[in-house]
Order: C-alpha cells, then structure tokens, then sequence
C-alpha cells in the first residue's frame, strides 16, 4: 500500500488530476461526466452540465486550485441534464437540497473578488497521513475552517507524497494556511486511465473522511512555520 499512485504522473496530469478531485468535492463532477486537461497551468474543462449557473460555478471552482493559472471553459449546456436535474431534485430530500444550496452559496461567494482584497498571510504547514498503519502516497486532502473565513480566501489543499508526507497549498504551491482550527477532509483515488486522460478511480478510505461534517480529524494551524502531528486514519 505504500506505493505512490500519482508517482507516475507528470506535472500536467498531476494538475489535471488536482482539478477532478476538487470538483468532485465539491459535487460539481457528477457521475465523473467532466473532462479535465492542463498544460503549462491553462486547465480546459469540457463536458455537458444542465445549466449556464452551475457552468459558472464549475469555472469558479477550478480556479481556486493551486497552480492553475487560466481556465479555458468548453462546458456545453445541456437542457435535457436541466431536466433530468429538476426530477432528481424533485425527489431529494429537503435537507439534501438546502445542503446543495449551502454549498452552491459557498462557491459564488469564494470565487468572487480575486481581484479584490489582498491575500490572507499564510503560515507553512507540513505534516505526515498513514491509513491502517501505512502511507497513503498520492491522497487528497482538503482543510476547511472550523470558524469563519473571509470569502475570497481558497481552500486550502495538499497532495501527499509517496512517503505520507504532506505541505499544505492555500495560493502558491506549499504556502500553507492561514492560522485556526481545521477540520481534514481526505480521498485516496487510485489513478485510471480512460481515454487517454488519468481519471480517479474509487475511494480507497473510508467515507466519513471525505465530508468535513463527518470527519474527525482536526488540527490547528499558529503562526508561522507548522509541522502538525502525525495524521493516523482507521477504518
């Protein structure tokens, strides 16, 4: 289990690859339907979505990823997916649509003003993940304030290495974060190609990991240089 599974992925699909788990997040990639190219930090996002809205929030997204430098939007309206949209809803639950509304408002409000007020200072911060005991190169995480943040500020995310070791990105590549408490979100997709592109397979970790409502990792990031303590999953 040791083995890295982004060891074999170059700068592009490594970006690429950033980009998908993000939006998958997020719950923008529904059914993985989106195709995701980089080269040299230009990300072109192509695939049908069900409404000029959640095409602005697909675009939105992707930019808040470390080192994506311009995104190239080639998403197509598709009318049928708003209707099979509106049936589904439809039939969800009432908490599940208000969860997808708060997410929907998170995303407007996080990718607006990157133009606007200056950066949030970051503190370095690297730490370690292992899972039953061994480490979980090429894992995803995500680290989600426990308090409030101001709007325009990323999520900040890391990529674990083949070693389990991790630095933290919120702007530039291994910025780290800006100081509070953090609640760690974490997928383990395993890389597959289909068509020519690498694409993530399923998660190898357990569900409560991916969700920052059902995770229970928290860690705490001070001012200046943070080297956190040892993160160790269980089943």
């Amino acid at each position: 289990m040791s083995v890295s599974h982004s060891a074999s992925l170059s700068a592009e699909e490594e970006l690429s690859r950033r980009v998908r788990l993000f939006l998958d997040q997020q719950r923008l990639n529904s059914r993985g339907r989106l195709s995701v190219v980089s080269q040299r930090g230009v990300v072109t996002v192509r695939g049908d979505v069900a409404t000029f809205y959640q095409r602005q929030l697909i675009v939105s997204a992707a930019q808040r990823v470390a080192g994506v430098s311009q995104i190239v939007d080639e998403l197509r309206v598709d009318p049928l997916q708003l209707a099979n949209a509106a049936e589904q809803t439809a039939n969800r639950p009432l908490t599940t649509v208000a969860a997808i509304i708060a997410i929907v408002a998170v995303l407007i409000f996080a990718g607006c003003g990157r133009s606007g007020p200056p950066r949030v200072a970051t503190n370095p911060t690297k730490g370690s993940i292992t899972y039953q005991g061994h480490p979980i190169g090429g894992a995803f995480l995500a680290l989600h304030p426990k308090s409030s943040s101001p709007a325009d500020v990323p999520t900040a995310t890391a990529v674990v290495q083949s070693d389990g070791t991790f630095a933290v990105t919120t702007y530039d590549t291994g910025d780290g974060v800006p100081e509070g408490d953090y609640v760690v979100t974490v997928q383990w997709r395993k890389a597959q190609k289909s068509g020519g592109e690498f694409v993530p397979g399923p998660n190898l970790l357990p569900a409560k990991y991916t969700r920052p409502e059902s995770s229970d990792v928290v860690v705490h990031v001070a001012s200046g240089t943070n080297e956190l303590p040892p993160i160790v999953l269980r089943r």
